[in-house]
């Protein structure tokens, strides 16, 4: 079958240059405006440009576009079964020419940062069997590379490719089809490290390549949910938000996402507001020491969730999922699910966790294998508070969208940042937030949602709980704080995983530059910093470039 949109490198280089073409056109579709093309297009003239001199002039290419994400609300509980509500932003091309073998080679336009990796996808994968076990032999394979040098951007790539080879392996261990290879340029302006998914964003145009490559389709949405396992390769263990928001993005608009079963709802930005990205250039890197901070709060999410069916086996039938420990969920009013919370301990170690749930030994144990024990324990009573109450938080999103409450969505941005954050910027000075989720916190938080004093209630709903899930940094944290200073400001939170990266603030359009030069001053320069704040527009989704 003839392989669509694979067009010799001198084509590309014509359209590009064209002021009004096919591409042009294309390209005003994917941005909403044609004074947002020009970077894009710049963007991907350089990569079409170093392929050919890389590769060769000579030959024929598909180019895949991919996006970074930012989520303006529900952090940290895709997995859960909670909801996104993410937008598509910036741009990664691959530049792809097939190869008649099943050698994938990767090259980058930085090509110093990033120099020349390539593998062979039969060679990375096991002879004579299917994978029986995803999740376990990611684990096994990562223990295998222990002591090798840290992850790079080809294991993102290889995520993708390996997986999708993997679901197209008959039990008997034969590739269905075995997968022709490629070679690659890579050209992104979604910076590393920043937060804003560039892993699930290689993983995503990985598996777009190698899908095209070999003209298989598949549903959308089944091909966000394997891009999320595919991604468990490098070691960390989330859900597949970030890849749907990546794939599934739309231009000027806010795409509504739930997991388990897929569902998505497209919601217009609300007009007269924009959002603010500023990172920290505190890096969010997923490896080393880091992993362990990125999955030990997925393990206390579990561990709450066994628990709380343990404990209250009235409900255990509802609880399905974290997100189900909700009032409209459990038909209960929001004190009973603060008892629930309760029941769960404020932390617990690994020896302790085993032997409140024996039942469970091997699911925990091999939740263990992605992480290093936490030297304080699990916390699993502010991890559970937060997780629940951004499930509901993020479902209030687009009600309060579509109503144009813009004031209470970002109040709500900035609750998720308050159970992310580890400080607080008082009198000038970054104070450690201290998370208090005692017995006599909960107490009082259950009999002020049982009152008849309406104001106490409502500060006791569930969702106004900020909960402690704790990645921010406190470069992030003053970001946040220092947004609110600025009027306009409606919300401003920590985007991505954790541990570094960037702070998004929801700002009226007035404001907007006000709140990057406020940025720039009391925060990049005071630090000597280079100014790394912008205005961010949503973009449409990944997928090939249908030209």
């Amino acid at each position: 079958m003839p392989m669509k949109y694979l067009h010799p490198v001198s084509v590309w280089q014509k359209m590009i240059n064209q002021k009004s073409g096919k591409l042009q056109k294309e390209f005003i579709k994917l941005y909403g405006a044609k004074d947002l093309i020009e970077k894009p297009l710049e963007l991907l003239k350089r990569a079409i440009d170093e392929f050919a001199r890389s590769f060769g002039a000579n030959r024929s290419v598909f180019v895949v576009r991919s996006t970074g994400r930012i989520n303006l609300l529900g952090m940290h509980i895709d997995h859960r079964g909670g909801s996104v509500n993410p937008i598509a932003i910036k741009e990664a091309f691959f530049i792809v020419e097939p190869r008649d073998d099943d050698v994938v080679i990767l090259r980058d336009i930085n090509s110093e940062e990033f120099p020349e990796e390539s593998f062979s996808i039969s060679k990375c994968l096991p002879k004579g069997e299917k994978i029986a076990n995803w999740d376990k032999w990611c684990h096994d394979e990562l223990e295998k590379r222990r002591g090798e040098p840290g992850i790079t951007f080809s294991n993102y790539v290889r995520a993708g490719v390996l997986y999708f080879q993997h679901l197209h392996t008959t039990p008997d261990g034969k590739f269905d089809p075995p997968f022709k290879g490629m070679n690659v340029m890579i050209a992104s302006n979604v910076p590393p490290a920043a937060g804003l998914s560039t892993s699930s964003c290689l993983v995503v145009a990985s598996a777009e390549a190698i899908m095209h490559r070999n003209n298989i389709t598949m549903d959308p949405m089944q091909f966000c949910e394997h891009c999320g396992f595919a991604e468990w390769y490098v070691g960390t263990r989330g859900g597949f938000g970030d890849h749907a928001a990546i794939k599934m993005g739309k231009v000027n608009s806010i795409v509504h996402m739930t997991a388990f079963p897929f569902s998505l709802k497209v919601v217009p930005f609300p007009a007269g507001y924009r959002v603010v990205l500023a990172d920290s250039l505190v890096e969010a890197k997923k490896q080393a020491g880091a992993k362990d901070g990125y999955n030990t709060p997925l393990t206390s999410y579990a561990v709450g969730l066994l628990l709380a069916r343990k404990n209250f086996p009235q409900y255990a039938d509802k609880m399905k999922y974290l997100r189900d420990i909700n009032p409209a969920t459990l038909g209960v009013n929001d004190a009973e699910i603060f008892r629930i919370i309760k029941s769960l301990p404020i932390s617990a170690t690994r020896e302790e966790i085993l032997n409140m749930l024996p039942e469970h030994k091997e699911t925990i144990e091999n939740l263990f294998r992605s992480h290093n024990p936490p030297k304080d324990g699990y916390k699993i009573r502010q991890v559970c508070m937060y997780g629940i109450s951004e499930c509901m938080r993020s479902e209030l999103a687009v009600n309060l969208l579509e109503k144009g409450d813009i004031e209470t969505f970002g109040h709500l941005i900035s609750l998720h940042h308050d159970g992310d954050r580890v400080s607080r910027l008082i009198n000038g000075k970054m104070i450690p937030e201290i998370k208090d989720y005692s017995d006599k916190r909960m107490d009082q938080l259950i009999a002020d949602a049982s009152s008849n004093n309406k104001e106490k209630v409502e500060k006791a709903r569930v969702w106004q709980q900020p909960g402690g899930y704790n990645v921010s940094v406190p470069e992030i944290d003053m970001l946040a704080d220092l947004a609110k200073e600025v009027d306009g400001v409606m919300g401003a939170g920590i985007v991505g995983a954790g541990l570094g990266g960037s702070l998004i603030a929801l700002v009226k359009e007035e404001s907007a530059h006000k709140l990057v030069n406020h940025f720039a001053e009391r925060y990049y320069k005071a630090k000597s910093l280079p100014v790394r704040a912008e205005i961010v527009s949503a973009v449409e989704g990944a997928g090939v470039l249908k030209i």
